[in-house]
């Protein structure tokens, strides 16, 4: 249970997800007995969801773990022609890219390793959509970095905000987390009540917030 919703919606909501016949059943397995943290499955159909409302060109992605999103969300859209994805981790690096090149996606998906921090510094590109799914407690840091490659009308979408329903009850805090609670929570409240931009927090998988300029 993610503590964000009850078990029986979320094996409801997944049991009228279509189910996967290619690759990405494999991958999601392979994830799964490796205990890889990737995006959630009722997450992942509400990212393709918007993508195929924004129709984004170029796509950047911070934490890349396998390669799951990046391969699922590119074959979700063929509007997307550029997508660029940063991993810290050369063990997650070398997997990602091996799946990337079976799927005969390397001449869209670009795989830097790095620290995200220090690669978005380096990063001149400008994208529509922006998904954060890497270090939680470094969220407000990646977000602000990234706001200079975000296209004016562009949307940057942040995974696990909720964290497993830490950020919302404060007896599900796991002692070691609580630095990360905090940092979330700040983060939140951050944007919440900044008018500069539009945000939206969505209970689904463990948590999505969603990021647009104000008009």
């Amino acid at each position: 249970m993610s503590n964000i919703n009850y078990d029986y919606i979320e094996e409801y909501i997944r049991s009228v997800i279509p189910r996967k016949t290619d690759n990405l059943f494999k991958l999601r397995n392979f994830a799964i007995e490796h205990n890889v943290p990737i995006v959630e499955e009722e997450t992942e159909e509400f990212i393709k969801f918007l993508i195929s409302i924004k129709k984004p060109e170029k796509m950047l992605e911070l934490g890349t773990a396998i390669g799951y999103s990046a391969i699922s969300f590119t074959k979700s859209s063929d509007s997307i022609k550029n997508f660029t994805t940063i991993e810290i981790k050369n063990e997650m690096v070398e997997i990602a890219r091996k799946n990337i090149e079976e799927e005969q996606l390397n001449s869209i998906i670009k795989v830097i390793e790095g620290d995200a921090a220090e690669v978005i510094n380096e990063l001149e590109d400008s994208f529509d959509i922006i998904f954060i799914d890497a270090a939680k407690g470094q969220y407000e840091k990646y977000f602000n970095l990234v706001l200079k490659n975000l296209n004016e009308d562009g949307i940057i979408i942040c995974d696990n905000v909720l964290y497993k329903g830490m950020i919302a009850n404060e007896e599900l805090v796991n002692k070691r987390k609580k630095t990360i609670v905090k940092r979330l929570r700040n983060f939140l409240n951050k944007i919440s009540k900044n008018k500069e931009y539009q945000s939206s927090i969505v209970p689904i998988g463990d948590g999505v917030l969603l990021v647009r300029r104000s008009n």
